[in-house]
């Protein structure tokens, strides 16, 4: 038949080659990203390998959220032609070939496409009138190749965690002009697993004899690991010829939390929120849950939030596919009271279970702070002396304290013909305790004009701003020398 591998396998719409930056060492990188031929959505999952030398084929990984992937670090000394293939469920699978040179990054993106159905004539392409395939009559010859049909999952989850745990496999065994081995024919095929995590994971059957059709079937079923598995179907033929399929990439992720990898937090821990309800200034809590090898749990995994004597928090959530469960956390009204630590200080809880359906907990300490801010200047006054520069200290808390909330603003101005420099505009970081550039601020204010030498009254003005925008401003009076004019 002709072309069977390509309509068996259609190959990306878009290939794109660059890179040949230069790196420090010896070693070549090869990285991109895989997206949606249609859509240009960035395909997650999606199982990569280098599929070809020998002595790179263990190099194979995943991609991330936004379809990236990357292999670093490939030990070559020689110009060396490499295979570079993609697969994953629901998309045609990916395979191309290049040259990397050492010390040199190439990037290959590629436009994966979605997987045609079988029409009435054709395999892959749907059987279009067009088409002059070649169909070879007779019975079958000896054994000469081995083709995937189909694979249910190319993602599965490690077992015991409820979601899908096997990835069912179809192999077609071919002769050397594409006819399929029939009931006259039956041919043992093997099934091997070239690479995984090494937890548990098994091909049952290992053996298999085709059926009528010609195709062999078996299963992969994971085990306790995540990682990426390799799968070959082979056929050790009676006069020793060794005939075998192109490694199936299976991606294994999705085990059960571990309280070594479960957290959670606020964004920021000091928030605006002590004695005031608010709909509107809203707060994510996330819980990040992963299992014992640090990989993300299922997707979907349940976990439920407290908040122990303050504020509003929406109970639970389910894992994305990183691993995280979000919800989102309100100002109640509250003033926590009583916490070892003092008061607005208090506790968010999550909650989930173990792969023993034991209760895991993980806590993290919240400091509320009020919206009103405390100012308070180290004099009652200021001089700024002609042709100097006065300094302005302060302190800025709030009612209880403690540093404001992070993303706090505080800002400088002073009267007319003065100018401010130091800590003029500062945005707070998230703090528990005071100290300088927290609660404890200085400026520098100067005369800028030089009409006459007369002492005017003079002003330096404290705003403070909370991230609900609220404000606090306090002002401290003083005197001005101006500058005597340097051409009298």
């Amino acid at each position: 038949m002709k072309n069977l591998l390509t309509a068996l396998f259609p190959l990306a719409l878009l290939i794109v080659f660059s890179g040949c930056s230069t790196s420090s060492d010896d070693f070549a990188t090869v990285r991109g990203r895989i997206i949606d031929d249609v859509s240009g959505r960035p395909v997650s999952g999606a199982a990569v390998v280098i599929s070809s030398p020998a002595e790179l084929s263990d190099n194979f990984t995943s991609t991330d959220t936004t379809g990236a992937y990357i292999f670093g670090d490939l030990d070559i000394s020689t110009p060396t032609d490499i295979t570079l293939q993609v697969s994953k469920n629901g998309y045609n699978t990916f395979s191309t070939s290049t040259t990397l040179i050492p010390s040199q990054e190439v990037v290959i993106d590629v436009e994966l496409e979605l997987e045609t159905t079988t029409g009435g004539g054709g395999t892959g392409g749907g059987g279009t009138d067009d088409e002059d395939d070649i169909i070879v009559e007779g019975e079958p010859g000896i054994p000469a190749a081995i083709v995937l049909n189909s694979v249910t999952n190319t993602e599965i989850n490690i077992r015991q965690t409820g979601g899908i745990v096997n990835s069912r496999f179809s192999f077609s065994v071919q002769d050397s002009s594409g006819r399929a081995m029939d009931a006259n024919s039956p041919t043992t095929v093997n099934f091997r697993i070239l690479n995984g995590p090494g937890g548990g994971e098994a091909v049952v059957p290992s053996q298999a004899i085709t059926n009528n059709e010609g195709n062999a079937i078996t299963s992969l079923f994971s085990g306790d690991s995540a990682g990426v598995v390799r799968i070959e179907a082979f056929i050790e033929r009676e006069d020793g010829a060794r005939i075998a399929s192109s490694p199936v990439i299976i991606s294994v992720s999705g085990g059960f939390p571990s309280p070594d990898h479960f957290f959670v937090a606020p964004e920021n821990r000091n928030l605006e929120g002590f004695g005031f309800i608010s709909q509107e200034l809203e707060y994510n809590v996330v819980a990040s849950v992963g299992d014992k090898f640090g990989n993300p749990v299922r997707e979907g995994t349940a976990v439920d939030f407290r908040s122990l004597n303050a504020g509003i928090i929406r109970g639970s959530a389910q894992t994305n596919a990183n691993g995280f469960a979000s919800v989102a956390f309100y100002p109640n009204g509250s003033r926590p009271d009583g916490h070892p630590n003092g008061i607005g200080f208090f506790t968010v809880r999550a909650h989930t279970f173990d792969e023993n359906n034991n209760d895991l907990e993980t806590d993290e300490l919240i400091l509320f702070t009020t919206r009103e801010a405390n100012i308070t200047f180290a004099g009652n006054t200021f001089d700024v002396p002609a042709n100097g520069a006065a300094n302005v200290s302060f302190s800025v808390t709030d009612l209880n304290g403690y540093p404001m909330a992070a993303g706090t603003r505080i800002t400088v101005e002073a009267s007319t013909f003065l100018s401010v420099t130091g800590d003029a505009a500062v945005t707070l970081g998230d703090f528990f305790t005071g100290g300088a550039g927290i609660t404890d601020f200085t400026v520098s204010i100067s005369d800028v004009d030089e009409d006459n030498s007369n002492v005017t009254a003079a002003s330096v003005t404290v705003t403070v701003t909370t991230p609900s925008g609220n404000e606090t401003i306090s002002t401290l009076g003083g005197t001005r020398a101006k500058v005597r004019n340097r051409n009298n």
